[in-house]
């Protein structure tokens, strides 16, 4: 197990919080624990919050400036719940107003829109709302119990239902994985309106479509 590090990143200014995720050299495939498992965050959550929001507005910059393997990496820890200022762990801190953690939620359709419609990377797209989702999967989060359970599942959906508009195969996928595990009310009804507007995706597509729909994706 790698030591535990420390950094400060309260102060830091957009190019630098992007720097402190994504300039960084890419663990191998053998190592156990990347670097975003062994480190305590000071951080602050409205700047933060910013941050994301302005990543996932306007994207395309990362392209140019970071390698696909330190971006995978860089998006991976973006949702891990390992790390302290995780979107993952950001958008649950009430200590934020709900209205800004929703609209880093809706953000990320931008982020799907001009950058993973582009480059598809490898695990960390499709895995980007199952990371987000999952605890309605799991019984974590249930709509019945109102509050932010039923809100924040709503501003999801919307953002979910957007992506897969999107006319790009790997942002559907990754969208139709996102509902599988979000288990809103309406997905039958958006993947059944999926299915009748493109005729001509492939058996195994309407499969896994179908599987979102019933909530029985991996």
């Amino acid at each position: 197990m790698q030591p535990r590090m420390h950094e400060d990143i309260t102060q830091f200014s957009f190019e630098e919080f992007v720097a402190f995720l994504f300039a960084r050299s890419v663990a191998p495939e053998t190592e156990a624990d990347p670097w975003y498992w062994n480190v305590q965050v000071t951080f602050d959550l409205a700047r933060v919050c910013q941050h994301y929001m302005r990543l996932f507005q306007a994207p395309s910059f990362l392209l140019e400036q970071f390698s696909k393997e330190q971006l995978e990496q860089g998006f991976c820890a973006i949702q891990s719940c390992n790390l302290d200022c995780s979107v993952t762990q950001l958008i649950w801190d009430t200590d934020l107003p709900f209205a800004a953690r929703a609209e880093c939620v809706r953000s990320m359709l931008d982020l799907f829109k001009g950058l993973f419609a582009a480059e598809a990377l490898d695990t960390s797209v499709h895995m980007w709302w199952d990371s987000l989702c999952y605890d309605w999967h799991c019984g974590n989060r249930n709509r019945d119990r109102g509050g932010e359970d039923a809100s924040m599942q709503d501003v999801m959906f919307q953002t979910l239902s957007k992506i897969l508009a999107l006319d790009s195969p790997v942002c559907q996928g990754a969208a139709l994985h996102g509902l599988g595990h979000l288990h809103h009310p309406e997905t039958e009804h958006l993947v059944q309106e999926y299915l009748k507007q493109r005729t001509s995706l492939s058996e195994d597509w309407k499969a896994y479509a179908l599987a979102a729909a019933r909530f029985e994706v991996m």
